[in-house]
């Protein structure tokens, strides 16, 4: 069996930088929200929804795809970043699915919270996937 040499230098850098990130846009969206700043939410929610969707589809098609044919830099690159793609979009998935199931309105803090937990992931979510690509595409 032919071994290809994996020289990705992305590492696992995922987490810190999907951490500070999602905290910093968690933060600001939820303000922003707070604020009444937001009239769109429902629309920028149901983004977020669909994104982590397709995402947990592109990760569940790719994980078959490698495990089917002999791809070692995509094996690679799954492995390095599935902990961080599968936090993100299930994180998604699910605050967006609350986030959606009740009324938004802007003067409940659990409210404001739960936005923010759902900017957090969507950001997370989003630096995962760069992640990813950027492993896949380094030489």
């Amino acid at each position: 069996m032919k071994t290809e040499k994996n020289n990705c230098v992305c590492g696992n850098g995922c987490t810190a930088s999907g951490i500070i990130l999602g905290i910093i846009f968690g933060v600001i969206i939820a303000v922003l929200f707070s604020l009444g700043f937001t009239p769109l939410i429902f629309t920028g929610i149901w983004i977020a929804f669909s994104i982590a969707g397709a995402s947990l589809i592109y990760l569940l098609v790719a994980l078959s795809s490698a495990n089917r044919q002999n791809t070692p830099r995509l094996w690679h690159c799954l492995r390095e970043k599935f902990s961080c793609l599968i936090f993100g979009t299930i994180g998604t998935i699910l605050t967006s699915i609350a986030a959606l199931s009740i009324a938004l309105e802007v003067a409940v803090i659990a409210l404001i919270v739960l936005i923010g937990a759902l900017a957090f992931f969507f950001m997370f979510l989003i630096v995962a996937l760069v992640s990813l690509l950027k492993c896949l595409v380094a030489e």
